[in-house]
């Protein structure tokens, strides 16, 4: 039996409804599959984006290491020589396999598990421009009311599609180089992404966006309206933490202020700016050839190239230790992370990366919030191979604390050794020797920002 039903049969069904869904004061895109457009309350799913408490299955489809780095190794060559000029088959074998180890950790922790926002917006994105492609017997994502549907059979259709478009944005390389301006948010250029988003919007009814802020914290929503007022913009979307039928009280929006040449977004929640990387979408709407992650940043190939080597990544293989990392300025290494980010799942429970290796001495800091054993990998690798590639594995117990400075010298050498903890401090400083007091201030930041990182969480 046909578990599936026609576009016709939708649309019938959809007609009154979608009538009265709009929201109030914006003016709506429409879909050219669903003369009604998108509404949340028929078109978002009817469960929220999920959480460590609603663990549907327990190992969630994951690929492996070698599986990422052949993909970089061959999916990416083409796009990445077109869009950076970037010949990926040059890459040092260490700066691929510190891509992969990241990579992995964001799709196993986030994507593979809990967080779910990209997958469910790009999945309800499809649903509502072809309802015939629903994998089971409902006609509206609305009607989903789990991910796990049918739940009296062992397949899980939907929960698969949502997972595998969940993994997409780590995985493909047009999608990785966008979310790389989280971290450099001076080079977005906002109206380049509004007209860009307008347009789609405009085409096909609605459009996936990246939302962040300067935590690196990052979410994904659907917007489905676009209203330009001159000095400021509407988008209203849908929000997959919100389950279709929050809706009938809700309508959330993002708004934009122009100021002059600037564009500023006002706080949605936690989230202060915004993303786009849906590159076919904008060249089939703008009619614009090969649009690329460029088009949306203000500085040029070569800032970019520069930007992503040498890449540092520091992880921990225990989710019970708190890893902390700073760099030789005092500022925090963080990674881009999502609300339900699950770091019990894969090889590294704790991982912290960026681009870029200022010469230095970062201090790493090991807090233990349960009796464990941990291993410790620090990489800094770039192009031609890895100036740090160093591990160590440790017994830690409940609420003790190692400490290491990774090294990195102007010539491109580091090392990673164990230091001196807080408790052997005051009688180190007196001594006077200048290096101990770098380390003291260090150990003192390092204690700062994991006290507010741990009231944060």
């Amino acid at each position: 039996m046909d578990r599936r039903v026609t576009r016709r049969d939708f649309l019938a069904a959809l007609t009154a409804p979608a009538a009265a869904g709009a929201v109030s004061g914006i003016t709506r895109a429409r879909s050219e599959s669903d003369a009604g457009g998108f509404t949340p309350i028929e078109h978002g799913y009817g469960f929220r984006n999920w959480g460590a408490e609603d663990q549907y299955f327990d190992s969630p489809p994951a690929p492996t290491q070698a599986e990422i780095r052949e993909r970089i190794r061959t999916k990416w060559v083409q796009q990445a020589r077109a869009v950076l000029g970037l010949d990926v088959g040059a890459l040092s074998r260490a700066m691929v396999s510190a891509i992969a180890t990241q990579l992995r950790a964001a799709v196993v922790q986030r994507a593979g598990t809990n967080g779910h926002c990209y997958g469910m917006a790009l999945t309800a994105q499809r649903y509502f421009e072809r309802p015939e492609t629903i994998p089971v017997n409902r006609r509206r994502a609305s009607e989903i009311e789990v991910p796990t549907v049918p739940v009296d059979e062992p397949i899980a259709p939907v929960y698969d599609e949502i997972v595998q478009r969940q993994a997409d944005q780590y995985l493909r390389f047009r999608a990785f180089l966008a979310r790389q301006a989280i971290l450099y948010r001076d080079w977005i250029d906002t109206e380049a992404i509004l007209r860009d988003v307008g347009n789609v919007i405009e085409r096909f009814g609605t459009a996936t966006l990246i939302l962040f802020n300067n935590t690196l914290l990052s979410h994904q929503v659907l917007a489905y309206g676009f209203e330009d007022r001159g000095d400021s913009v509407v988008v209203p979307i849908y929000d997959p933490n919100l389950p279709a039928s929050a809706y009938r009280r809700r309508s959330p929006r993002l708004e934009f202020e122009r100021d002059g040449e600037s564009v500023s977004m006002r706080q949605y929640g936690q989230y202060t700016g915004m993303l786009f990387s849906r590159y076919d979408r904008i060249e089939d709407a703008a009619d614009r050839t090969a649009p690329t992650p460029m088009d949306h940043v203000t500085v040029d190939q070569r800032r970019v190239r520069e930007s992503l080597f040498p890449f540092t990544l520091v992880v921990a293989t225990s989710e019970d230790v708190d890893l902390t990392v700073v760099g030789p300025g005092g500022s925090q290494i963080g990674r881009v992370r999502g609300v339900y980010t699950d770091r019990s799942r894969g090889e590294y429970g704790r991982v912290r990366s960026q681009h870029g290796a200022e010469p230095g001495t970062y201090r790493i800091s090991v807090f233990g919030t349960a009796d464990t054993e941990y291993e410790l990998t620090a990489m800094v690798t770039d192009a031609d191979g890895a100036s740090v590639d160093a591990a160590r594995t440790e017994t830690i117990r409940t609420g003790d604390e190692h400490e290491y400075d990774l090294e990195i010298t102007q010539e491109g050498a580091g090392s990673l050794r164990r230091v001196r903890t807080d408790r052997d401090l005051p009688a180190l400083v007196g001594t006077g020797v200048a290096g101990v007091a770098a380390g003291a201030v260090g150990y003192r930041t390092v204690k700062r920002l994991r006290e507010r990182d741990r009231h944060e969480s």
